[in-house]
């Protein structure tokens, strides 16, 4: 047992973890890493949560799905305007979907993330104790991941991956080489198709920065009609 407090198959554990809602579901969405984070946090996921999570299972970890999550609400935003419900303007409706839809194990989405490890920004390394550095975690973990997510992708073949943050954009391209992307909505989008699934490479996924209009756009573009 090391300082974190954390077994060797705790470690494999949380390093494994893959994300939240169903693989099989159409909707995937894929980001650089989950916020929040520590040890503390670790912990409980090495004790309690299974290699795929209903969203719920939030609350485990200390926080239940009636919070404001900006990022949760774009998505919820952008499944229920791709599926063709008129009410995806609603908060209110935004918000049910968030609570009762939005990565369950028996729905249609799936969160996931490049790295598994939360964390509260790009800047703060708490996990120093498992991994002297974040490049030194970037290095060790990151080659698998892509492989894996690869791998999950051609298996499970979801209809669209909905990918975002454009700083992440190169290592999404890696993740789906060799697709050729293509700017899309004066460039705020880049799409590309691997087999049956639509990949859409998002600038961004918070509400302060992906507009209602942008939403309408995809939605019309590649939603049901």
């Amino acid at each position: 047992m090391e300082a974190h407090g954390l077994s060797k198959k705790q470690l494999e554990k949380v390093f494994k973890f893959e994300g939240f809602g169903n693989k099989s579901g159409p909707y995937w969405f894929l980001g650089i890493e989950e916020g929040g984070g520590s040890l503390e946090q670790l912990r409980i996921r090495a004790r309690r949560f299974k290699p795929v999570e209903d969203l719920h299972s939030a609350e485990k970890i200390g926080f239940g799905m009636d919070r404001y999550v900006p990022t949760w609400r774009t998505m919820s935003r952008l499944v229920m305007a791709m599926k063709g419900n008129r009410d995806w303007r609603d908060n209110s409706k935004a918000q049910e979907y968030q609570t009762t839809e939005l990565g369950r194990t028996d729905g249609e989405t799936f969160l996931t993330e490049l790295m598994p490890l939360p964390c509260p920004n790009t800047r703060e390394w708490p996990y120093a104790s498992i991994c002297p550095t974040r490049a030194e975690y970037n290095a060790m973990v990151r080659p698998g991941r892509i492989m894996w997510l690869r791998s999950e992708i051609d298996s499970f073949k979801p209809s669209f991956v909905i990918c975002y943050g454009k700083g992440n954009w190169p290592v999404h391209k890696e993740i789906f080489h060799p697709v050729d992307f293509n700017p899309e909505f004066n460039s705020q989008v880049l799409v590309g198709k691997r087999g049956g699934t639509t990949i859409l490479l998002l600038r961004f996924l918070s509400p302060d920065l992906v507009g209602l209009e942008l939403i309408d756009q995809i939605a019309n573009r590649y939603g049901k009609k």
